[in-house]
């Protein structure tokens, strides 16, 4: 399991380092940090235009691990220097092994568990100090299709990460 999860987060990364045919429009276009709150993970974050990104969360929650690809769409504030938000959207997996996950609608734990679904996201960036580290915060609600089509509405965390 963990072998898929730090595969994925390469590959991931790989992907987002490819070089494009487009003009650097921002000081930086990867970011790379971690995710705490309702999850504990990694995120990878490629900007794609002056405004669009592409996010990439890979973390874990209810002892089970969910990944999420995300477009998010970044507007500055021009009240407050080095401060955005940003909304967008996207689709999540994630999965529960036999025995050693808990997610909350589980009826037995000695089954695998899988869900898919979409994201809705909203959230805050801030540069420190005009340095290459990033505060962040986000709300993610989450649909899932799969045998549990339930809403996920308490998904919120913090970011930290580090733009080259």
């Amino acid at each position: 399991m963990k072998k898929i999860v730090f595969v994925l987060l390469f590959a991931g990364v790989v992907f987002f380092q490819i070089p494009s045919a487009k003009a650097q429009v921002r000081a930086y276009n990867t970011m790379v940090g971690v995710v705490g709150g309702t999850n504990l993970g990694g995120t990878v974050k490629q900007f794609i235009s002056e405004q669009g990104a592409i996010d990439l969360l890979v973390y874990n929650r209810w002892k089970g691990w969910v990944g999420a690809l995300l477009y998010e769409h970044h507007w500055d504030i021009r009240e407050f220097e080095g401060l955005e938000w940003y909304v967008g959207g996207g689709a999540h997996y994630g999965m529960w092994k036999d025995g050693k996950g808990e997610p909350p609608w589980v009826y037995k734990i000695d089954q695998d568990y899988n869900v898919f679904g979409v994201d809705a996201i909203v959230g805050l960036e801030y540069n420190i100090n005009r340095s290459n580290f990033y505060l962040g915060v986000y709300w993610k609600p989450a649909y899932n299709f799969a045998d549990f089509t339930t809403l996920w509405e308490d998904e919120a965390a913090l970011t930290l990460r580090y733009s080259f």
